[in-house]
């Protein structure tokens, strides 16, 4: 696998080249700023929805609502019309569920999740992880019903704990997803461009990036943050070479 801006050059830029087979056409009528989160964390929440096979009216367990999570959550509710839990630790992350439709919303720091999904609708019939801790892929497959299939898509670098005899008992799957097909990133663009997904991007600038990153580690960053290289930033552009890094 080679992946442009990892281990291949030419990520970070206006304009690069690539294979065509390898390349998926951004819809016309779809922002830039807003289709660089589809082909990242859109389309890897989309197929993540649809490796849960939830179906219509049917209950899906979102375990963190950032730059991840509530993409999933517009997937889940506006395209797969499923009824939607989200769940995070840091409240405005809930509030910006509440704004995009969530059915449900709990801080499991102040509530049980999994007893509040097994009272009020029998447990989720899925749950996509995007959360980044243990603790949330061990409480998720709490919060499933019989049958249920939870969709690993958070990285934590621990191993998650599970309870055997229920998953056999109760049929529990366990099943990862990772990112997308090109035929996954051109339905994700569509409904998209539809409308039916909007993504919560901000513009900033190029020598905002070290103030991003500390946002991002304290939990301050609601949706998406885009480097917009075409803001033009005077102090930067006409420094000389050595004081600009």
């Amino acid at each position: 696998m080679k992946n442009a801006g990892y281990s291949v050059d030419g990520g970070m830029a206006q304009e690069c080249i690539v294979v065509a087979d390898y390349a998926v056409k951004v819809p016309d009528n779809l922002d830039p700023a807003a289709a660089s989160s589809i082909t990242c964390a859109g389309v890897t929440t989309y197929k993540a929805v649809k490796v849960s096979e939830i179906k219509p009216g049917q209950w899906i367990a979102i375990y963190g609502l950032g730059g991840l999570g509530n993409l999933a959550l517009q997937y889940a509710k506006n395209v797969f019309n499923a009824k939607v839990v989200a769940i995070d630790v840091n409240e405005s992350q809930l509030e910006l569920a509440k704004s995009m439709g969530a059915d449900l919303v709990i801080n499991p720091i102040q509530e049980d999740a999994a007893k509040i999904m097994q009272e009020k609708c029998g447990g989720a019939h899925a749950a996509v992880v995007t959360a980044v801790a243990r603790s949330a892929f061990n409480a998720a497959v709490d919060c499933l019903r019989a049958g249920g299939r939870l969709v690993a898509v958070g990285l934590p670098p621990e191993s998650m704990d599970l309870n055997i005899p229920r998953l056999v008992l109760d049929g529990i799957q366990v099943v990862g997803s990772l990112v997308g097909t090109r035929e996954d990133l051109k339905e994700a663009f569509q409904f998209a461009a539809e409308g039916k997904v909007v993504p919560k991007v901000t513009k900033r600038p190029l020598k905002d990036i070290n103030a991003i990153f500390t946002e991002m580690e304290q939990g301050k960053i609601t949706g998406r943050m885009v480097i917009d290289l075409e803001i033009r930033q005077s102090s930067l552009l006409h420094r000389p070479y050595m004081q600009a890094l």
